[in-house]
């Protein structure tokens, strides 16, 4: 009989004891208090003390996932090697673990360099140039190739040894490390843990069981494996169904800007397959964002209506804005195509993660959460040196038991989304589907997975920001232009990983037949200033210059269509231009009035103005610190950690509660109109309004002043009351804009 009592005494107890001490020494020795590079240190001492039990139950699933991993990694080579002995302890398997374990964090260093970043630019400065040895000499297939090895050998050896004795003992081992794959696959933590702890009672009774229940059991395991293989098959052999709608595709990156596209600024390495697009597609050349944050401004996109109607003006709005996200008259574009016999999907990183946060109307949103919870999961993750890289893919792409993982802002791998892509395809028979996908890899810290970070980067450079580059809303300094130059080629990186992404989506429709049928809209949320001037790094705090805006919006139509044939257009067009646009391509009237335009109309010969302007608004000033030029122009209020708080009873959202500050935030937004000539910006201060003027042409970074010179300043002044006193209820007093009433109704 197996000797299970020396499998608890000498396996399992030790192994719990050695997770629990990897656990803490790296909790110890490698945390952070940075959240998106900004030190938050203090408050979190303060959310601690209120959400201890949130941080506890947290702290228990990380080290489950550890303790689970470990377990099953190492009992693979203690069934293997060991199983005859009577005592085997720990420390004979612990080697060849620590071996595995120290391969997939190479493969994981060289895959995904940025999750590191924080450990060896933050807390551990001395270990950097083992880091760039990995990514300077290293192919993460290599380290792979080695954990397939340390993997197969043992399960090999257990085949052999079910070949050719047939033992009850060799079926149950054979059976453990099937078992244990699937485990690691599909990421049941709470299974797994569950059967790891039942295995010295299995062991027990290893002679008990009949050879014909293993048996079973073994078809039943390996079934299991091929059973997603199959059902895909099965899903593309019975897509037959009816085809009564056109498949709508809505691909977006965060931050993505209209110069950083191959075919405007003239390299053709940048976004070859969004090159190749834009020739088979309409491009609207002078296309803006109304607010370049991203919560505001997907639900601009998706209700045309501006934020000052809406009321999301932020990233952590209150419950009694974002319920109003759904109802009239701020129904969406996916809840009126789902009356329409569509089923709408949404998915992407951990910028996506706003859509759970609001009744956008999706039939399925496959996008990350975001929360005081979750956040805190995600730190206490990113500590645990060893089980990263089993978490995000390294060992055999398998392990995500903390779903958390995927809204960790430095794990840029986009193309994990496109598998789920293309399963929504293949499980829709009749292709009635409208997709959004929104890919997080441009968004700083600007995070390509290998090679894509290799693709323009200078590979001599050692600096800060090799990998990745956070923005610190409270440090102005400008870098010196080798890091300028390493950030902006981080952001071409990035722009590239993005068009990869794009290509295999474009790749999976062509595949099924669906290319050519569908409606396929390329865009961003915003843009993002990357030095230029005094303009500084991100988006959201400020309106100068064309970086922060001007965002691309390619269209594709089926292939027949009558506006289909490519062709440039140049007049400025806004996101909630979208709303109106694809309703009118269904055939749908406006549920209510919007503030946009129908893009087709105008595609068939209704003109739109040439001098026709578009509004755009700053998103929240996260800190109130820093030497920026914004900071000097601005009514003061306090930042972010100051605005908001955790609200437990609401999933512990994090959310400006306080009326007083909305109605701050709100009153204290710059505003913007721009024509195709002409960008007027409105700056309230407490001294009063500042009002500036520029000609986009001639002076793209906003530099020269135009406004007390001639009339044009006045008449978009004009303008941009008219168009805030409409839309947003605000009123005029002198040349401050005073906003619409923020009191919680149901208009």
């Amino acid at each position: 009989m197996f000797p299970a009592r020396s499998f608890l005494k000498h396996f399992l107890v030790p192994t719990f004891y050695l997770s629990l001490f990897l656990y803490l020494f790296f909790l110890a020795f490698n945390t952070s208090f940075h959240i998106m590079g900004v030190d938050v240190s203090e408050y979190l001492k303060e959310y601690l003390g209120d959400f201890f039990g949130v941080y506890f139950f947290s702290t228990l699933r990380v080290f489950g996932a550890q303790f689970l991993s470990i377990c099953l990694l190492g009992s693979v080579y203690y069934f293997a090697f060991f199983w005859k002995k009577e005592r085997i302890y720990l420390k004979n398997i612990a080697p060849i673990l620590f071996v595995s374990l120290f391969l997939s964090l190479c493969h994981s260093m060289v895959s995904f360099p940025q999750i590191y970043g924080e450990f060896f630019y933050f807390r551990h400065i001395w270990a950097k140039p083992f880091l760039y040895f990995l990514t300077n000499h290293f192919h993460p297939n290599l380290f792979l190739v080695g954990l397939s090895l340390l993997y197969l050998l043992p399960l090999l050896k257990i085949l052999v040894t079910f070949y050719q004795k047939k033992t009850k003992e060799s079926a149950f081992f054979l059976m453990h490390c099937l078992v244990s794959l699937l485990i690691f696959k599909h990421g049941q933590m709470v299974f797994g843990i569950l059967y790891v702890l039942s295995l010295p009672l299995f062991l027990q009774r290893i002679e008990a069981i009949h050879r014909k229940t293993y048996v079973f059991f073994l078809s039943v395991v390996i079934a299991l494996f091929f059973l997603p293989w199959f059902s895909r098959k099965l899903d593309r052999f019975t897509n037959s169904g009816s085809e009564k709608n056109v498949p709508i595709i809505l691909i977006s990156a965060d931050s993505l800007r209209y110069d950083k596209l191959g075919f405007v600024n003239g390299n053709p390495k940048i976004s070859p397959s969004l090159d190749a697009f834009a020739k088979e597609a309409v491009v609207f050349h002078d296309h803006h964002t109304t607010i370049p944050r991203t919560f505001p401004s997907w639900t601009d996109l998706l209700t045309g209506h501006f934020s000052m109607s809406h009321w999301i003006r932020d990233m952590f709005p209150a419950k009694e804005e974002q319920i109003r996200i759904g109802r009239s008259p701020f129904e969406t574009i996916p809840q009126i195509l789902n009356r329409e016999g569509y089923r709408s999907y949404v998915l992407g990183g951990f910028a996506a993660d706003i859509f759970p946060r609001a009744n956008f109307g999706y039939s399925e949103t496959l996008t990350p959460n975001f929360n005081a919870r979750i956040m805190t999961v995600q730190r206490t993750l990113e500590s645990q040196l060893l089980l990263l890289p089993i978490l995000t893919g390294s060992y055999f792409g398998m392990g995500k038991f903390i779903e958390e993982v995927d809204g960790l802002s430095t794990w840029g791998d986009g193309t994990r989304y496109c598998h789920s892509f293309e399963e929504i395809l293949d499980r829709n028979p009749d292709h009635s589907v409208f997709i959004t996908y929104f890919s997080s890899v441009v968004h700083f810290p600007y995070s390509p997975p290998y090679p894509h970070y290799q693709k323009f980067t200078d590979p001599d450079y050692y600096g800060n920001y090799k990998y990745l580059k956070f923005v610190d809303p409270s440090v102005a300094e400008h870098p010196n232009p080798e890091d300028v130059n390493q950030i902006r080629n981080l952001f071409d990186s990035s722009v590239y990983a993005f068009d990869e992404e794009f290509r295999r989506m474009m790749e999976s429709l062509k595949e099924r037949g669906l290319y050519d049928r569908s409606l396929v809209i390329v865009t961003a949320d915003h843009g993002e200033a990357l030095f230029e001037d005094i303009h500084g790094q991100g988006h959201g705090e400020h309106l100068r210059g064309e970086a922060v805006t001007h965002i691309p919006l390619l269209v594709k139509f089926p292939k027949g269509h009558r506006l289909g044939a490519p062709r440039d257009i140049h007049v400025p067009t806004s996101s909630i231009d979208l709303f109106p646009t694809l309703l009118a391509f269904q055939g749908l009237p406006l549920p209510s009035e919007r503030p946009g335009s129908n893009l087709l109309g105008f595609l068939e010969g209704n003109e739109l103005p040439a001098d026709r302007a578009v509004y755009s608004e700053t998103g929240i000033w996260f800190s109130d610190k820093g030497d920026h030029f914004f900071q000097k122009q601005r009514i003061p209020y306090p930042n972010i950690l100051q605005l908001h708080r955790v609200v437990a009873e609401e999933d512990y959202q994090i959310m400006i509660t306080d009326l007083g500050f909305r109605e701050t935030i709100a009153f204290s937004k710059h505003r913007s109109l721009q024509t195709s000539q002409y960008k007027l910006i409105y700056i309230p201060t407490r001294q009063g309004v500042i009002w500036e003027l520029y000609d986009r042409k001639k002076d793209p970074l906003n530099q020269k002043n135009l406004y007390p010179l001639g009339e044009v300043g006045p008449k978009l002044k004009r303008q941009l009351f008219g168009l805030v006193q409409k839309w947003e209820g605000g009123v005029q007093a002198g040349d401050y804009l005073l906003p619409g009433s923020l009191r919680n109704t149901d208009q």
